[in-house]
């Protein structure tokens, strides 16, 4: 496909996530970090849609006049 780019964090040289700014965190300290802020901030699935049901057999539908609302 023509048109489409890289995504922004992809290689070596990519921007950073986050900037400490205070401490020495090691490698799993940050590893930590990056897997919780990359789990927070994903988006949630959107959820499927649900079929409305048939209201046929619902009886607040019925006509004054129908013998069903009579009984």
């Amino acid at each position: 496909m023509s048109g489409t780019t890289a995504p922004a964090l992809d290689g070596p040289l990519a921007p950073s996530l986050f900037k400490i700014i205070n401490g020495r965190p090691t490698p799993e300290e940050l590893a930590v970090v990056a897997a919780l802020v990359t789990v927070l901030t994903a988006r949630a699935p959107e959820p499927a849609p649900t079929e409305q049901a048939a209201r046929w057999d619902r009886s607040e539908l019925l006509p004054p006049s129908s013998w069903a609302a009579r009984t």
